[in-house]
């Protein structure tokens, strides 16, 4: 054995410079690699470990050389393999088949060969080969994580994520160790739509990289997608501050700040972004979403227009279009706002209409027509009021959501059988319907374009009806609040202070309970809370606590409160359909309904809400985090109620 300074050295050998390869030092590997050929130069191994390096190097050309130089000695099976990869490398696909075939010939229980022959068929797109040859390799090995990586891979990149998902998962549970299938197992969940569960693989792989940019990335948008907004928002500063060109983080770290309120900073991250990549559609869209947030509404039309006309995926197009409509509603252009706003329709969920054409608003001669809720309870109240007038043009089949059922028939017009609510499990095939439509589209599609006026749509009966008795605040033009109370008894005020927490941007438009403590301060009032498993214990005052019921039993206890104080929820439209007082905690950037677009002036000074003439506003003056915005409108609201009381 050759020594050195009296210590013994290893042999240079092949697997020596294939060890270092291993390892990334490609030029050490060279460097002993030659040296072993110019001892032997029929060495076909250390040939063959030549066209090794060749390949990681990515010169696919002298790889095939060097193959052939090996092959040319001795005709190993796992020669050809190589030889196969450097001519697919470059495009030789054929010629690659036929010596993956060589491979597969002379050494059937290698599962390299297949693997070869696989990504030679995948690339001549003859999938099914490819899957079979895939699967071949992964009996051969049963037990290797990384044979079940790649068929997970294959899979995803034809389509199957959920096959992909299963196939991953087989591949965790044979090494849980490994950090590559915690990441590749989390990116196929993402594919899937399933990011929340992708989240404990992410962190898995930050914990393990956790100088890496990427992962922390990832991480960061996991918990993102979880709702974790403040531990998404450091990890992703984090990656942005190690790789500041990144777009889609800079992109995820944006809109972890517009959850959380803080809307100069999403506007710099997002600004950042498309700056990064100017043309990209999502990206511009995502900015002009905080631009219109902001108030910046020329700013965000102009980007959504130039979006709209750029070479992109479909929908993004689309989505360009819908935030276009957003901005045009808010702004009070209804007639091409409606327009705009029906691409949502590209961006939703198909909806089961049992393949009923969608209606165009046409006159359909006696034929029913199917209108049916499309999204939240809330705008489904909204936009009940246009039955009325689609029922100028054709009898209506009403479908609801199951929570708004008993709620929708005490409708005057359901009532009087000129709606027809379709009972659960009836289809409206079955009731004569001849096309379909979704409530939010009406407008669009009768071509009325200001919002339909306000009326009460719900019938009030003495007995079951809606009826709560005579209210002793009655309203007063504007539905600013001010009244006169004709005895001694408490003002009753509803309370839901938080909407449905599973909105990405519930943060900014629900408020913590804290938040209402100016109101313990205020007299004579009793308190009932509209809010779903409320238990009391969040506010520092009495609330009565909320019944169990659904919607039509909330409302008939709306019908006997005297105010309705409420964040941007289903309780807002609810007290408005009923024509109650109801003073809207309002975030910064509201909804379009809620902006001045829907505000008509009126000769006394104040404003009016053509959705809903008993609304008041109290608005966030700036954006923020945290409690803090809500201090000014809840401020207002208590002095309003120190008003209502004293009268």
């Amino acid at each position: 054995m050759p020594q050195k300074n009296g210590m013994a050295t290893q042999e240079p050998s092949v697997e020596q410079a294939l060890a270092f390869l291993s390892v990334g030092d490609a030029e050490r590997a060279a460097t002993l690699l030659r040296a072993l050929l110019q001892e032997d130069s029929s060495d076909a191994e250390a040939w063959h470990a030549m066209a090794c390096v060749a390949r990681a190097g990515g010169d696919a050309q002298s790889a095939i050389a060097l193959a052939g130089r090996a092959i040319g000695l001795r005709p190993e099976g796992h020669f050809h393999i190589t030889l196969a990869h450097a001519l697919l490398e470059q495009g030789h696909a054929e010629p690659a088949r036929a010596a993956a075939n060589v491979a597969v010939m002379t050494t059937p229980r290698d599962p390299r060969a297949h693997e070869a022959m696989a990504a030679i068929l995948e690339a001549e797109n003859r999938v099914q080969e490819a899957e079979v040859a895939l699967r071949t390799a992964l009996r051969l090995r049963p037990l290797d994580c990384e044979k079940h990586l790649s068929l997970a891979a294959f899979l995803a990149r034809h389509g199957r994520v959920a096959e992909a998902v299963q196939t991953s998962e087989k591949a965790l549970r044979l090494a849980p160790e490994n950090i590559f299938a915690h990441n590749q197992h989390a990116v196929l969940l993402e594919r899937a739509g399933r990011m929340r569960e992708a989240e404990p693989f992410f962190a898995v792989v930050a914990t393990a990289f956790p100088q890496d940019a990427a992962a922390l990335a990832n991480y960061g948008a996991a918990l993102f997608a979880k709702g974790d907004f403040e531990q998404a928002r450091s990890l992703l500063q984090d990656s942005a501050r190690r790789a500041p060109d990144a777009p889609e983080t800079r992109t995820n770290l944006g809109l972890v700040q517009m959850a959380l309120g803080a809307l100069d900073e999403a506007e710099q991250e997002l600004g950042a972004a498309l700056a990064l990549r100017k043309h990209d559609a999502r990206l511009a869209v995502n900015y002009g979403t905080v631009l219109s947030d902001l108030g910046r509404r020329q700013e965000a039309e102009a980007l959504f227009r130039q979006v709209e006309n750029w070479e992109a995926a479909e929908q993004d197009r689309e989505r360009a279009r819908f935030n276009l409509g957003t901005v045009l509603l808010a702004e009070g252009r209804f007639h091409e706002g409606w327009q705009a706003f029906e691409a949502r329709q590209s961006l939703l969920p198909a909806r089961h209409t049992e393949e009923l054409p969608q209606w165009d608003g046409a006159d359909t001669g006696g034929a029913p027509v199917l209108l049916y809720a499309e999204q939240g309870l809330g705008d489904t109240l909204q936009f009940l009021r246009y039955v009325e007038p689609a029922l100028e043009r054709a009898p209506i089949l009403l479908a609801v959501p199951e929570g708004l059922r008993s709620l929708v028939a005490q409708m005057e017009s359901v009532q009087a059988g000129r709606v027809t609510l379709l009972e659960k499990g009836q289809t409206a095939r079955s009731a004569g319907a001849v096309a379909c439509c979704s409530l939010l589209s009406l407008a669009a599609r009768l071509g009325v374009d200001a919002p339909y006026p306000w009326a009460q749509i719900f019938k009030d009966a003495e007995a079951g009806g809606l009826s709560g008795g005579e209210p002793r605040i009655p309203l007063r033009g504007p539905g600013d609040g001010t009244a006169l109370q004709s005895d001694t008894k408490p003002l009753r005020v509803g309370l839901c202070w938080a909407g449905n927490p599973g909105y990405r941007f519930d943060r900014r438009r629900s408020m913590a309970p804290a938040c209402l403590a100016p109101l313990a301060d205020v007299p004579g009032v009793a308190f009932q809370s509209l809010q779903r498993d409320h238990t009391g214990e969040e506010l520092s005052f009495s609330v009565a606590p909320l019944p169990e019921g659904d919607m039509l039993s909330t409302a008939r206890l709306v019908a006997g409160l005297d105010v309705v104080i409420t964040v941007d929820t289903v309780i807002a439209h609810q007290a408005g359909v009923l024509g109650k007082p109801v003073w809207l905690l309002n975030r910064f950037g509201g909804d379009w309904r809620w902006a001045e677009g829907s505000t008509r002036a009126l000769p006394d000074g104040g404003a009016e809400n053509l959705w809903y003439p008993s609304l008041r506003l109290f608005s966030q003056p700036a954006p923020g985090e945290g409690n803090a915005p809500w201090e000014k409108p809840v401020k207002a609201v208590a002095e309003a109620l120190h008003k209502l009381v004293k009268m």
